[in-house]
């Protein structure tokens, strides 16, 4: 090899070493000498790390967006204006007191089995259905013939010809409440009120096929299963505002507090 040439490799070598040495692998965008770091991207989205390589890069852009816009605005002393910094003040002051609820009720605001099944039985009355309801499946297709040929396709257990059938057509499968159907649909339901293949029910807007799996009569009681996180969520809530007010009213005897009512009275008067 060419003596100079070999000095030269060498030479570049050591370079690109330098660069790589220098370089921050941590570093994801700067915006005029503000760096954004990965670990900063973790503080601000928990579950960056997680999300696909286009959510990431959008996360990004909407930093560098929000950068830009933030550096002229304080090249405009916006940063400045009293009403900007209560408003930052507010936020911060109503961040920290969500934060402190957080820490509170992350050891005591969950609801164990035993409340909600004790919940359910005491409250059985206003867990019984209001209105006539079927779990099963709803389809309308525009002709007579299309609707008979998957009700045949439903009768035998013939998946792949029930897809091909319905897969351009409006179709819902789920909890239906039989009142709020279409008015042709819900008296032909309520005539039978079972299980079964009920159709085709001509209307207006064509042929409907439905399904029924379970019928649940108005008045019926709803399964513990069913209501669950219903009576979850309604005994978090509540304990949360029972923490939260045990909490606050404490804080309260605790505190020096002032509340001038006569001067915010005599405020809204004028």
């Amino acid at each position: 090899m060419n003596k100079s040439l070999f000095i030269i490799i060498v030479i570049l070598s050591f370079g690109l070493l330098a660069c790589s040495e220098g370089r921050d692998d941590s570093l994801i965008a700067e915006v005029n000498h503000q760096r954004l770091s990965m670990d900063e991207l973790v503080l601000m989205f928990p579950g960056f790390k997680s999300l696909d390589s286009l959510q990431k890069s959008l996360l990004v852009e909407n930093w560098i967006r929000e950068t830009l816009l933030a550096q002229e605005a304080e090249k405009n002393l916006i940063h400045r204006d009293p009403m900007f910094n209560y408003r930052v003040e507010t936020y911060r002051r109503r961040l920290l007191a969500d934060k402190q609820m957080d820490v509170v009720l992350k050891d005591e605001g969950s609801v164990g089995r035993d409340e909600i099944e004790a919940y359910y039985q005491a409250n059985l009355a206003s867990f019984k259905r209001q209105s006539n309801e079927f779990f099963g499946f709803h389809v309308l297709l525009p002709t007579r013939d299309e609707a008979r040929e998957l009700e045949r396709a439903i009768e035998n257990g013939d998946l792949e010809k029930k897809q091909s059938l319905v897969a351009l057509h409006p179709k819902e499968t789920g909890l239906f409440k039989v009142e709020n159907l279409l008015p042709e649909v819900k008296e032909y339901l309520l005539k039978k009120k079972r299980e079964g293949i009920f159709g085709p029910i001509s209307s207006d807007l064509g042929y409907h096929l439905v399904e029924v799996k379970t019928w649940y009569d108005r008045g019926s009681l709803k399964s513990l299963d069913e209501v669950w996180e219903e009576i979850a969520a309604r005994l978090s809530i509540n304990r949360q505002r029972h923490i939260e007010a045990q909490l606050v009213d404490s804080l309260r005897k605790s505190g020096s507090i002032l509340f001038n009512r006569d001067a915010l009275y005599h405020s809204s008067a004028e």
